[in-house]
């Protein structure tokens, strides 16, 4: 603050504006030196050390979202949907694809859609095999997942994409 106000004068072509700027700079070092050993040694005994208010404190939570996909032409849509929302919240993005009949063409297809579509989000394919519902809680409880996007199969437009919250 003293070095851009001290340049004012000068700027302005104002007799002694040199000087001003030089003192300016002067009080920086000064400042920053008498700052550095004061800190140290006042704050001990003039500060106190008390509990924290949890209700003022901020905490990082990592958001993960669960997109459960097959290799169905909606897995577009889903991915598209929990990109959205990845984009909207930093969040990273499990993609899960529950195999059910041997397709190694379809989980190309789908792992090249999830490159395309989540490339500027953190994101991870998983692949399990069992019952559909069952993998889709143990991998949001593996993960920590907090929202899950599902498609809907049938003629519902991609406004009825669901998203659920995991407890």
């Amino acid at each position: 603050m003293q070095a851009a106000i001290g340049a004012i004068p000068l700027a302005q072509g104002i007799e002694g504006g040199e000087t001003i700027l030089a003192l300016a700079a002067l009080s920086i070092l000064v400042t920053a030196l008498l700052g550095a050993w004061a800190i140290p040694t006042f704050a001990p005994k003039l500060l106190q050390r008390g509990k924290v208010d949890p209700t003022k404190v901020s905490v990082f939570r990592r958001i993960v979202l669960l997109a459960a996909v097959d290799t169905s032409p909606l897995a577009t849509q889903v991915l598209t949907k929990a990109a959205e929302l990845a984009r909207r919240s930093d969040a990273e993005v499990v993609v899960l694809h529950v195999i059910r009949m041997d397709d190694p063409q379809g989980v190309g297809r789908l792992r090249h859609e999830a490159k395309r579509i989540l490339a500027d989000i953190r994101y991870r394919v998983v692949t399990a095999s069992g019952l559909v519902p069952e993998e889709i809680v143990r991998t949001a409880q593996d993960y920590g997942v907090a929202e899950i996007v599902i498609g809907k199969r049938g003629h519902r437009p991609l406004e009825e994409v669901l998203v659920d919250s995991v407890s």
